[in-house]
């Protein structure tokens, strides 16, 4: 048996402009974040923009924010964190669908709101809001699969809304070229000491945002359910090369990233517990922090419009026994401050063995 660690951490808007050079204070901040868990041996950022969709293709911001920021140490008593591999996945925020998505005329000027809301996914730019995952193992890269074409209404009793009862919906016609993903879900096979672990990464659609809630929410619910299938081996997924089928029973893995849903939340009519917290193959571990307990919301991931949040989740499979887990949102006074510079999110951790 080995102890391992699996992270997960939304950047707030950790755009290129900021990663790409030394010195940015909310990136300090984050890696310092970072650097202050037990040393990940996976770690999932989300909302590391794209630089290479973007036509920066220099260097890419997941290997920027490792060498400006993440090797280096951001406190004196703190160390550099650093990773063998990493991988960041094309994601559909940014990408134009050629649809009028938000029924308000289609959007085709880069940065603004119409062209952001008739995207596969919403954002002003392609590569926005995207992700990288970092992994002290090596990755098999002959071995990822990608979902993000994945069309929303081939998943069965999908809830895409339609004209006769939202105001935000897709047409017939929308409703056959429209994606489910809002950024993408990814499988990275990853060979550790006791083999094969697949990290399971995703970041769903914030359900009240943008102004296109009635589409939101319910993409959200769809996309998180589509996770929950694809780990119990459900046999509709279909990936961006053709392959078919989900995650064989048999391997082990684990479930990362922004789900933008909490347990309970009737906006996703609870998709979290339904699909993965109660999922037979995952381990439901629920990280707190000193912070949260005192203020009454130990499980909050993060400090969102909305309040203290579960929003971030580290889901193991069941081969896994959780030894600690945790959230970053510290009580001490001065880290919480480096805390709320770095985002709106905290860092969550779990420790597990190898299975």
């Amino acid at each position: 048996m080995e102890d391992y660690v699996f992270a997960q951490y939304n950047v707030e808007r950790l755009t290129t402009e900021k990663v790409q050079r030394e010195g940015t204070d909310q990136l300090e901040a984050a890696a310092e974040m970072i650097q202050r868990l037990p040393t990940p041996d996976v770690l999932l950022v989300n909302e590391m923009d794209d630089n290479f969709v973007q036509g920066w293709e220099r260097t890419h911001n997941a290997a920027a924010f490792l060498e400006n920021y993440l090797r280096t140490p951001q406190a004196p008593d703190l160390q550099g964190v650093d990773f063998e591999t990493w991988f960041a996945p094309r994601c559909n925020t940014g990408i134009p669908s050629g649809m009028d998505v938000g029924k308000d005329g289609l959007g085709v000027e880069p940065g603004t709101d119409a062209y952001a809301r008739d995207c596969f996914s919403y954002a002003p730019y392609p590569g926005r809001y995207a992700m990288a995952l970092y992994s002290r193992f090596p990755i098999d890269a002959d071995g990822v699969r990608t979902f993000r074409e994945f069309r929303w209404t081939d998943l069965p009793h999908h809830r895409i809304p339609t004209d006769s009862d939202h105001d935000v919906y897709l047409t017939a016609d929308e409703r056959e070229r429209f994606r489910l993903p809002a950024k993408t879900v990814a499988d990275v096979p990853i060979e550790f000491p006791t083999g094969t672990v697949h990290a399971v990464v995703a970041h769903p659609s914030p359900p009240l945002a943008d102004g296109m809630e009635t589409l939101n929410a319910p993409r959200c619910h769809d996309e998180i359910r589509f996770i929950g299938d694809y780990v119990t081996d459900a046999d509709y997924p279909y990936d961006d090369d053709g392959r078919e089928g989900g995650l064989a029973t048999d391997e082990r893995f684990v479930v990362l990233g922004d789900m933008n849903a909490e347990p309970g939340g009737a906006v996703t009519d609870d998709a979290i517990t339904r699909y993965l917290l109660d999922n037979p193959r995952v381990t439901a571990t629920t990280p707190s922090s000193s912070e949260g307990r005192e203020r009454g919301t130990a499980r909050a991931t993060g400090v969102l419009s909305r309040g203290p949040t579960r929003a971030d989740y580290v889901l193991p499979s069941t081969e896994f026994t959780v030894r600690a887990s945790g959230v970053g949102w510290p009580t001490d006074e001065n880290r919480r401050a480096v805390a709320e510079r770095a985002s709106d999110h905290f860092p969550v951790w779990v420790v597990a063995d190898g299975g």
